[in-house]
């Protein structure tokens, strides 16, 4: 009889921690705003443009384009949507996410573990570093590099050696977030594409947790029928204007930024 007690007292113990660890994941989930995307403003973007990596500065948006024999770097001009200077990459790199960071530009390769550093005026390369794994997106928050892979993890790199400093698992609530893509550091807080996803996660890149989505499932109708994954997020930070694109999109989008994101990551 004691035995039996016992053993049911166990099982009505399991399910109670179980229930409650639902309960508590229920209400995480419910705890991540999704914020959807409001349009500000649109401009040219060339559809032919396989785009991996996006960012602004000093007035010109700055991308980088992908596929085997079309991997590009190009410095584009956003009232129009000209390019001003393009590099090829070489026919074998499949090209992926750039950064700017002191004055250069870091643009990752896909599956070629190289790292390609450009003099952001001229957009000659200065040299190159070598890194294991595959290459998705990058951002810098002005001191450390951080890259992502395709999986849940963010890489934090050392700009001089991009070395590995530590790595970071994305999360919402209890949830992993894989096929993190191009990402852009926006007010202490990492934005990152979603493969496949019309969304983009706002990621404190202190503990990984997703601090809201923006939902940009409204902007693939409006960027013309060849378009396929959103993957480009840039960010003015002199005028504070956030924009995004995809790859073959046919426009960039001017969105507004979510006042969350004015607010510090350290939650």
């Amino acid at each position: 009889m004691k035995a039996y007690r016992s053993i049911l007292i166990l099982i009505t113990a399991v399910f109670i921690l179980h229930f409650s660890r639902l309960e508590s994941y229920a209400r995480e989930k419910q705890a991540t705003p999704i914020i959807k995307a409001r349009l500000i403003n649109q401009y040219p973007h060339d559809e032919m443009a396989f785009t991996q990596g996006f960012l602004y500065h000093a007035g010109f948006l700055y991308e980088s384009t992908g596929k085997h024999g079309r991997s590009s770097l190009r410095k584009v001009e956003l009232e129009n949507g000209i390019v001003r200077t393009l590099v090829k990459n070489d026919e074998k790199i499949f090209s992926e996410g750039i950064c700017y960071l002191n004055n250069e530009i870091y643009q990752l390769t896909w599956r070629s573990g190289k790292c390609h550093v450009y003099d952001a005026a001229s957009l000659a390369r200065t040299r190159i570093f070598k890194y294991n794994g595959q290459g998705w997106g990058l951002t810098s928050d002005g001191n450390f590099i951080y890259q992502s892979n395709g999986s849940s993890v963010i890489t934090f790199r050392d700009p001089y050696d991009f070395a590995r400093i530590k790595r970071l698992r994305v999360t919402d609530g209890i949830a992993n977030i894989h096929r993190l893509n191009e990402l852009e550091y926006i007010n202490g807080l990492i934005f990152s594409n979603i493969w496949k996803k019309d969304r983009i996660a706002a990621i404190n890149p202190k503990n990984g947790k997703v601090k809201f989505w923006i939902d940009i499932s409204a902007l693939r109708p409006l960027a013309g029928e060849k378009a396929e994954a959103a993957n480009g997020i840039a960010w003015d930070a002199e005028k504070k204007r956030l924009f995004v694109t995809g790859k073959f999109w046919n426009k960039v989008f001017e969105i507004e930024l979510p006042t969350l994101a004015d607010k510090t990551a350290s939650n």
